[in-house]
């Protein structure tokens, strides 16, 4: 294994005493797993992708992820420059601004001291649990001594997984604000919720559903609540009992009544939702957290259909690597406070 060196122009020198970060590897050309193909989301499944490959080491996960996150080329955060030329490395160093980026700068991997290989065992481990996993799961899969590491690895991967979902449903939409029975460590809830199902033919399996916990049932919280969940113009199916809502709704959508077959969707949604949360968790749901868990039946619900399974874990990836505005300005908030102390 050589030690190779990052140049000043982001490509890999095997031999000359550049000054740069030092990164040892194999050759980036033996490497010959993955095709990108531009403007695709999943995986080739002609190239009969395996997991054990893009997983071989570390190197092999920061080509993968460097062009998972820039599938057009390198574009630097400070100056927005796009360098398609620069090769595939895990810290990269503008060649206009000259400023350096690392590839989980301002994602969730953000300050993480795993390794990238452990971040996509942990993302695959939870692509292969098609039931779901939980914290201890993890904790005796990836042997890991603490399970408070285990909990917040997950909570981070299921955050991803929202990102990866973020899309809103569209077509036409059941929408619904229901009571959710909860068993806690503590005791039995009923938080609130909203649901929206793309409503299809009867026959048709591949339904996307999103969830949001609400905090009231005023009129603005579910206006709000819609705008998260669905697409603007949309046909929303609304029950009879929420038409005071529907003065709401109007004038981003185009506002119905749903039909019998319709409402069972939306009752048996519910009831699997209930059934996976006490058969995965079992009663140990932190109600501060349900929106989390929520987001990841959402994930796992709107892939259940996805033949290819790595698509699912590259689905998951692109929330893994996708910028994150919340980091990018607590990271900025923490400079300019280093700026006002000095």
């Amino acid at each position: 294994m050589r030690v190779l060196r990052i140049c000043r122009y982001g490509g890999f020198s095997p031999d000359t005493r550049v000054s740069g970060i030092t990164y040892a590897s194999p050759p980036l050309s033996r490497i010959g797993i993955i095709i990108f193909a531009r403007g695709t989301e999943h995986m080739a499944a002609s190239h009969k992708l395996k997991a054990d490959g893009f997983l071989a080491n570390e190197h092999a996960c920061v080509s993968y992820l460097f062009r998972k996150r820039w599938p057009w080329g390198f574009t630097c955060p400070f100056c927005g420059e796009v360098q398609k030329d620069i090769a595939p490395a895990y810290v990269v160093v503008c060649r206009y601004c000259r400023k350096q980026t690392s590839i989980t700068a301002h994602t969730l991997m953000h300050g993480s001291k795993n390794s990238l290989m452990a971040w996509m065992q942990v993302a695959r481990q939870f692509c292969l649990q098609s039931r779901g996993i939980s914290a201890r799961e993890l904790q005796q899969l990836m042997g890991l001594s603490c399970y408070q590491t285990a909990w917040i690895w997950l909570q981070k991967i299921r955050r991803a997984a929202a990102l990866a979902e973020s899309a809103p449903c569209c077509g036409i939409v059941f929408f619904d604000i229901v009571s959710l029975p909860v068993v806690t460590a503590a005791d039995k809830t009923t938080p609130d919720i909203g649901i929206a199902l793309e409503l299809k033919n009867c026959k048709e399996t591949k339904k996307r559903v999103k969830f949001v916990v609400l905090e009231t049932r005023s009129a603005e919280a579910l206006t709000a609540a819609a705008k998260i969940l669905i697409q603007p113009n949309t046909a929303l199916m609304v029950r009879e009992r929420d038409w005071p809502l529907r003065e709401c709704l109007q004038e981003s959508y185009l506002c119905g009544q749903p039909s019998v077959e319709q409402l069972e969707q939306g009752r048996l949604l519910l009831q699997e939702t209930e059934t996976w949360l006490a058969t995965v968790f079992r009663g140990a749901i932190d109600s501060r957290y349900l929106q989390s868990y929520l987001d990841e039946f959402s994930f796992r619900c709107n892939t259940s259909f996805w033949t290819d399974r790595l698509a699912v874990l590259d689905h998951l990836l692109t929330g893994l690597v996708a910028f994150s505005a919340r980091i990018g300005k607590t990271r900025q908030h923490q400079r300019d406070n280093e700026g006002r102390r000095v």
